[in-house]
């Protein structure tokens, strides 16, 4: 399984990983290269990827996630989410 967190919310990240198994991944997207790189610096799990970008055009393949959090349903959250 593979969630999106859209923005750098430590509290969102923190409830997904809690949520998510060993083998699972979240990647965490935001407009910020500061706020991911703030965020980065605090969290120490391989389960995390930060990227830049904008839950407007989401820069991932159609059908990457299987779940995306802290952004409204849109058709681009649905042509990421599988």
């Amino acid at each position: 399984m593979t969630a999106l967190v859209v923005g750098a919310d430590s509290g969102l990240l923190a409830l997904e990983l809690e949520r998510m198994g060993e083998d699972e991944d979240v990647i965490v997207m935001d407009e910020s290269a500061e706020r991911l790189e703030v965020l980065e610096d605090h969290v120490a799990d391989p389960r995390v990827w930060f990227m830049i970008g904008d839950a407007e055009v989401i820069p991932l393949p159609d059908g990457t996630v299987d779940e995306v959090v802290g952004a409204d349903a849109s058709p681009e959250v649905a042509r990421v989410t599988r």
